[in-house]
């Protein structure tokens, strides 16, 4: 290295460049009067500069400058980011470095590229300075960081959930239970991790359970289980086990989760049986309403229904398992029912109702249907109810008998503890929150965060969606995902800005899966007033909404 600067310019630079390409690096040598004696044509490249920056003899006060005024002024990674310097300030504090004995940085410029610089100064007082792009190093530790911040948040989501969840293999193993799962078999959580139900179950309940658990697995089609179970403390219970798959081909896991309906239902027991079936059609309606009339402050003795016999109701849901559930309290009433799952089904099922003369009483809408199939109900002059979500509750039954009491039933809307039912016609209850959002692990994610917080909320899957459910709901501010199909994020924002009214504008918070800077300055550019990263959490939501949101249902109550 002494012998730099008197040997072969033309053999060095050849060597040089040679190393700069072996290394996927950029190659700066200095000598101890700060004049540049080689810098790699890679460095172009890497930095904002002209190769008169690198040429030799340059000062390397000078080659810095050429930085700076080329807007490279580095940004430090870590928690300490460096202060805003004037150019001679900065430049000064860039030279220091290159004097030190040994110095290993990482610098950011702009939102998604990272460099490393390594610089070494020697005894001789020769330097040298190795640049490289580790841009694609940090995207991949980001993801990492950020997959591993989700698998923490919903398992922290499972965790707290009031109810039983299992998640197992495509060999049924189990992969994962919650805290109320241990609780609910009295066993830890390390004695289901990689055994299979019948390390957990009785053989006789296993072996029924088995082939349910494979044809859920192999076809697809979710399962509803009404269980009467006698847990290991000898207590019993009635649930719901809902079964469904999740994940993708070659990759499929069962998903268990267990619903406590003790309190809902009366069952016969003989005690013989460890773990009975429980029919749905024995959960008399007599049954239902005494509690219901018990719960209410009234007589235990049940009040006789109106009939339904000669009702016709048509269910509106694409969930399978909430239409279920709605067309077994139906049947109990001895109401005519069917159900249609898109408004296409819809329109169609009324042309053939029409033409064969047939009336239908009543729409039972689901509130995650299209907006449009509610529109169409008030275009077909038949009544309709909205429902926020089919539930096994004696509130449906008593509420839908209300609404088919009599022809002259005014429009009205009934609310009472979580159950919602809204006759379409009538001025819709207040929403807090629209969640613009098609993942649909995300949409569970915040249902269950909102939920918990007291929220009421409506998901829409797409950005079209979004600003309907904007126009016809009203809410007081809006979660926006900004990858959404057919109108993304930052459209449906615009869109809704440019149809509201300057004394009637709504938060708009754009919810982002990085922080990206390009990301967050072109949500506010279409319209929004803050952003949110993913994976999101109950406390970060929770600050945006008393930011954004004058009331919080607390206190709208009190």
């Amino acid at each position: 290295m002494n012998d730099l600067p008197s040997a072969d310019a033309n053999i060095q630079t050849t060597m040089l460049e040679v190393i700069s390409e072996c290394i996927t690096g950029g190659v700066l040598v200095y000598d101890k009067n700060d004049l540049i004696l080689f810098g790699s044509q890679q460095l172009l490249s890497l930095l904002p500069i002209t190769p008169a920056a690198i040429a030799r003899g340059t000062r390397l006060r000078d080659f810095m400058g050429a930085v700076y005024d080329g807007g490279g002024r580095f940004l430090c990674e870590g928690p300490n980011q460096r202060r805003v310097l004037g150019r001679e300030d900065w430049i000064a504090e860039q030279i220091a470095s290159f004097w030190k004995e040994r110095v290993d940085t990482v610098e950011r410029r702009g939102t998604d590229r990272w460099l490393s610089f390594s610089k070494r100064r020697l005894a001789s007082g020769f330097g040298m300075c190795l640049v490289k792009d580790i841009s694609e190093h940090k995207k991949r530790e980001e993801q990492w960081r950020f997959d591993m911040e989700r698998v923490q948040v919903t398992e922290e989501v499972l965790d707290n959930l009031p109810f039983p969840v299992s998640v197992r293999d495509s060999k049924l193993a189990y992969v994962a239970v919650n805290k109320m799962a241990a609780r609910f078999h009295d066993l830890p959580v390390e004695a289901f991790l990689g055994r299979t139900g019948a390390d957990v179950h009785p053989p006789e309940v296993e072996k029924r359970l088995d082939p349910i658990n494979r044809e859920v697995l192999e076809t697809g089609e979710p399962k509803q289980l009404p269980e009467l179970v006698t847990r290991p403390n000898g207590s019993q219970m009635a649930i719901i086990a809902h079964k469904y798959r999740i994940g993708k081909p070659g990759r499929y896991y069962l998903v268990t989760a267990m619903e406590d309906i003790t309190d809902l239902v009366d069952a016969s027991e003989d005690g013989n049986t460890v773990t009975s079936r429980v029919r749905l059609q024995a959960l008399t309606l007599t049954n239902l309403m005494g509690r219901h009339n018990h719960a209410a402050g009234t007589s235990t003795d049940a009040e006789p229904l109106p009939s339904l016999v000669d009702k016709r109701i048509l269910v509106v849901s694409a969930d399978l398992r909430r239409s279920t559930e709605a067309l077994d309290v139906v049947a109990a009433m001895g109401a005519e029912s069917v159900s249609v799952r898109s408004l296409a089904e819809l329109q169609l099922f009324l042309k053939f109702a029409q033409e064969a003369g047939l009336a239908i009483d009543l729409l039972v809408i689901d509130a995650a249907m299209d907006s449009l199939c509610f529109e169409f109900a008030r275009q077909s002059g038949i009544k309709a109810i909205e429902i926020e979500a089919f539930e096994l509750k004696q509130d449906f039954a008593y509420r839908l008998a209300r609404c088919l009491s009599g022809s002259s039933v005014e429009p009205e809307q009934v609310v009472q503890d979580d159950w919602q039912i809204t006759v379409v016609g009538s001025d819709k209850p207040q929403l807090d929150i629209l969640v613009a959002e098609d993942n649909e692990v995300n949409q569970i994610v915040f249902s269950q965060i909102l939920d918990g917080l007291g929220y009421s909320h409506v998901i829409a899957a797409d950005g079209e969606e979004a600003v309907r459910v904007w126009t016809e709901r009203s809410p007081r501010l809006i979660l926006m995902d900004v990858t959404l199909p057919k109108l993304n994020g930052y459209e449906a924002s615009l869109k809704i800005r440019s149809l509201e009214t300057p004394d009637n504008s709504i938060p708009i918070i754009g919810v982002l899966p990085l922080a990206f800077d390009r990301d967050r300055d072109q949500c506010i550019a279409s319209g929004m007033n803050d952003v949110i990263l993913k994976p999101i959490s109950p406390e970060a939501l929770e600050n945006l909404f008393k930011t954004h949101l004058d009331v919080s249902p607390r206190q709208k109550q009190a």
